[in-house]
């Protein structure tokens, strides 16, 4: 990735080696802006393509943000960050959150499989566990889901004499307390990505999450300090007036100082 050095900002380019891609950094992060914030007492981008997205939550306004509408967001900005680096490689870093690490609605959930097959659960996804090679199909010939029994069976498990699932919880680091504990211990089921790791993956691209830790890691949060403290300073009388401010401060943040918050 590149830097930028010193106190003029001089960007110093990655050195790659053969076949290694340049890795550009795509922080992302949420913010709210309140219609009523201001202190008592810019400019505006020229951008034709643009992954920024502004939603008005409320009753009566925009559905407060989801897995849903970030996927959208980031498909996006693939296809900005594309157009933009066709010989790149974008790295996009998430903060840690449950809703960043959604799984998908057919992802394998242990816990809410049935002991025996058919019965109140749905159907979850077929599954591979690298080197032991068992039967991979999550349903039945008849197409019924299976249940905990026979598919840890299938895996080459004992299954006898082992209850379904351990109640309330299982017991802390326990790994062969019941059914459902056994098989969520299983690679396929460990190794499973978000959602939005899929998506990224898939377009060639990389993904990382930041730990989680109180002090912020990811620059951004000094952009919206930066956003939100000019728009503190806007005297607003409306909704609109509001709304119109925040774009405003959004985009007047420069493009050296950003460098400096990445820095």
């Amino acid at each position: 990735m590149s830097q930028y050095d010193g106190p003029d900002l001089k960007c110093q380019d990655p050195f790659l080696l053969p076949g290694e891609k340049w890795i550009i950094a795509q922080f992302h992060n949420e913010s709210c802006f309140h219609a009523n914030e201001f202190k008592q007492s810019a400019c505006e981008g020229d951008i034709v393509h643009d992954a920024q997205v502004i939603i008005h939550p409320g009753a009566a306004g925009n559905p407060y943000w989801d897995m849903k509408q970030l996927l959208a967001q980031v498909e996006v900005a693939i296809s900005i960050f594309n157009a933009s680096h066709p010989d790149c490689q974008a790295l996009f870093i998430f903060n840690q959150s449950s809703a960043h690490a959604l799984l998908s609605p057919n992802a394998l959930h242990a816990f809410d499989m049935n002991k025996a097959n058919g019965g109140k659960q749905h159907i979850q996804k077929d599954t591979v566990i690298p080197g032991n090679a068992p039967n991979p199909a999550m349903t039945t010939g008849m197409g019924v889901a299976k249940g905990l029994q026979q598919v840890l069976e299938e895996c080459g498990f004992n299954t006898s004499g082992i209850h379904t699932k351990c109640a309330p919880v299982c017991p802390f680091e326990n790994n062969a307390c019941c059914l459902a504990c056994i098989l969520s211990k299983q690679g396929d089921f460990v190794d499973q990505i978000s959602m939005l790791e899929d998506l990224i993956s898939k377009a060639g691209h990389l993904c990382m999450f930041l730990p989680k830790f109180h002090c912020e890691l990811n620059p951004i949060e000094m952009y919206w300090g930066y956003a939100k403290y000019r728009y503190h300073e806007i005297f607003k009388t409306t909704f609109a007036d509001a709304k119109a401010a925040a774009q405003s401060c959004l985009d007047a943040c420069p493009l050296d100082t950003i460098w400096c918050f990445i820095n």
